[in-house]
């Protein structure tokens, strides 16, 4: 069909199909799911959604093949920059972190650099619930979100940074009158601490009340075990309730806080569930002004920076709408 854009997307997941979904409901576009790498030749936009370190494949055939990519895989800031002056020098834009959190969360922290130039304390928190008691969201990548809970996480606490083990930092939350517990988790957010000064960070995941016993059950009883991983996967995912998908970022200085809340719903028999509406809405928004041209040929680019260019905040925010995401700022206080 002559003039229809062609977007490729690695990976078969939740995320990736509710993208090609997202993309395919656009005009003049058509988004499939790859399954060999040599298809990517033929794409006019490339989005990244594999789990793991698998991720990395996205940006060595985006560098072959000389595409724009926009990558939700969970790869860590570091590994791009390792490429920066390689992206530059094949005339494409790169995208990483082009999520919910990292993603749309690093746009709202690039449109409030300013205030994070005064030395505030941040907190970052996202996660998803539901209303259904003892009843605990898997939601998006499973081999990730087991992952996370595995992993060690680093804090800046009195400006200094902090090493934490998994489900460190426990405390009580309730949003939207359901109650929830967070705790510190890895970020994603390096490379914005390493450009801004803050006295406290401290990144946290949401999980409904009971899920840190919940998760150290199935772990002592080996249902993250590689050989049964696959039967823990299809057993937490299939049980399906009403669920939301949340974040929230405040920023305290001296004289005010500034709080941000992100929110998307979904009934149990929807097609996408929450974390797919705001993790797939974000590149499929970003990637179309990619296609149309606004924001390419410029190098590699993170989230924040795209935030940093304030003309984006309507474009982005107006674009995730449609997709059933709020974005909410709430009003500085002193």
């Amino acid at each position: 069909m002559p003039g229809v854009r062609k977007i490729g997307i690695f990976g078969d997941g939740r995320i990736a199909r509710a993208v090609a979904f997202f993309f395919n409901r656009r005009a003049g576009c058509k988004a499939e799911l790859l399954n060999q790498d040599t298809q990517a030749r033929g794409c006019d936009l490339l989005v990244g959604a594999l789990a793991g370190d698998l991720g990395e494949k996205c940006l060595t055939l985006a560098l072959r093949y000389k595409k724009n990519l926009v990558d939700i895989s969970d790869v860590d800031p570091p590994y791009y920059l390792q490429y920066k002056k390689q992206i530059a020098q094949s005339g494409i834009t790169v995208i990483p972190g082009c999520g919910f959190s990292p993603g749309l969360t690093n746009f709202i922290l690039g449109m409030e650099f300013p205030a994070l130039q005064k030395g505030p304390s941040l907190t970052v928190k996202a996660g998803s619930l539901s209303k259904k008691k003892a009843y605990y969201p898997f939601l998006w990548c499973f081999e990730d979100l087991i992952l996370e809970h595995h992993l060690p996480s680093w804090q800046i606490v009195a400006g200094k940074k902090k090493k934490f083990p998994p489900f460190a930092g426990y405390q009580k939350e309730s949003f939207f009158g359901i109650d929830a517990e967070s705790y510190y988790c890895a970020s994603g957010f390096e490379n914005i601490l390493d450009k801004v000064c803050v006295k406290d960070f401290s990144c946290r995941v949401v999980r409904p009340t009971g899920f840190m016993p919940f998760f150290c059950f199935l772990k002592n009883y080996g249902f993250f075990e590689k050989k049964n991983m696959l039967f823990a996967k299809s057993a937490l995912e299939a049980k399906k309730e009403d669920n939301i998908t949340l974040g929230e970022i405040s920023i305290t200085t001296r004289s005010q806080t500034i709080v941000w809340l992100i929110k998307a719903s979904a009934k149990k028999n929807e097609q996408f569930n929450s974390m797919q509406k705001i993790t797939a809405s974000v590149p499929v928004v970003v990637g179309s002004l990619l296609l149309d041209g606004e924001l390419g040929g410029r190098g590699l680019m993170f989230m924040e920076d795209v935030g940093r260019q304030q003309c984006w905040k309507r474009v982005l925010f107006s674009g995730i709408k449609r997709f059933g995401v709020t974005v909410t700022r709430f009003g500085a206080r002193g």
